[in-house]
């Protein structure tokens, strides 16, 4: 009976998440005061609250309480399955992304969280927040801590034979190099990336990335062409994840390689597409 209160509670909980978030916080807290144990409804309830709870602090640009939601609470998530725990750990750190200016605090949690992974011999979610870090210390354009967090990961990658990971990793090893002006470097980077991806099924939104940085090495080249089309492919993997932005990113480079080659009238027809009217906007 306790356990369909929790539901029902976390239920109200929601609709009173923006009106009554006082309330709604502390039914989130009341529900995970209480360990879940090892039963699957409480587990659930559990897994609801703490959500429900980090979605609360995100919307209400509560970033603190949101990292003290996530220290607090990863030791009691020990007592899930482990892939459980993971992907709930990457949830909450996923909840950050949509509050403006918390990149410092990220990276003090996401270095938190590797460090706990590490104690719990969690290697999986351990090399899943050094990825993250890695993306976060590149929009820190913290470049040579990225380097040195990526050769780590390479080496053990590699000895793992972990290939889906190693793309990525890969992937973000030839936007560093992009970054700090060595396209040389950038390029066997993305080659590598592209070996290891032939071998291994890549998810749409992890193939979008390698074309879209294709594209861009391409377009270092002066090869406006061929950038092109790896843009359009770009383009169209974004907008099939549902990530408006990134595809917005693709067109506009799309648009550029055109004006490049100086193909005015594939500029004015590009701008009539149903691409561009799918993105049209103040960018």
């Amino acid at each position: 009976m306790a356990q369909e209160d929790n539901t029902k509670r976390i239920e109200e909980a929601k609709q009173m998440a923006k009106d009554q978030p006082a309330k709604a916080e502390q039914i989130y807290k009341d529900i995970l005061q209480k360990p879940p144990g090892s039963n699957d409804r409480a587990a659930r309830d559990y897994e609801g609250a703490l959500m429900g709870l980090g979605e609360l602090y995100r919307d209400h640009k509560r970033t603190n309480d949101l990292a003290n939601l996530v220290q607090q609470t990863r030791d009691v998530l020990t007592s899930f399955a482990r892939a459980k725990t993971a992907k709930l750990v990457r949830q909450l750190l996923d909840l950050f992304t949509a509050i403006p200016d918390t990149l410092e605090t990220q990276i003090a949690v996401t270095k938190s969280c590797i460090d706990w992974a590490v104690s719990q011999r969690q290697g999986f979610l351990r090399q899943n927040l050094e990825v993250r870090l890695v993306s976060q210390y590149m929009q820190k354009q913290a470049y040579y801590d990225s380097l040195t967090l990526i050769n780590s990961l390479l080496k053990e990658l590699k000895r793992l034979d972990d290939k889906l990971v190693l793309v990525e990793v890969q992937l973000l090893e030839s936007r560093v190099y992009h970054a700090l002006g060595n396209v040389p470097k950038g390029r066997a980077a993305l080659t590598s990336a592209r070996t290891s991806a032939a071998s291994v099924y890549c998810p749409p939104l992890l193939q979008a990335g390698l074309d879209m940085q294709s594209g861009q090495l391409h377009a270092e080249d002066g090869d406006f062409n061929t950038a092109f089309s790896y843009f359009i492919e770009a383009m169209e993997g974004y907008h099939s994840q549902d990530e408006p932005a990134k595809a917005t990113s693709a067109l506009q480079y799309m648009l550029l390689c055109k004006v490049m080659m100086n193909a005015n009238d594939d500029v004015e027809n590009l701008m009539t597409s149903k691409h561009a009217l799918r993105y049209a906007g103040k960018n």
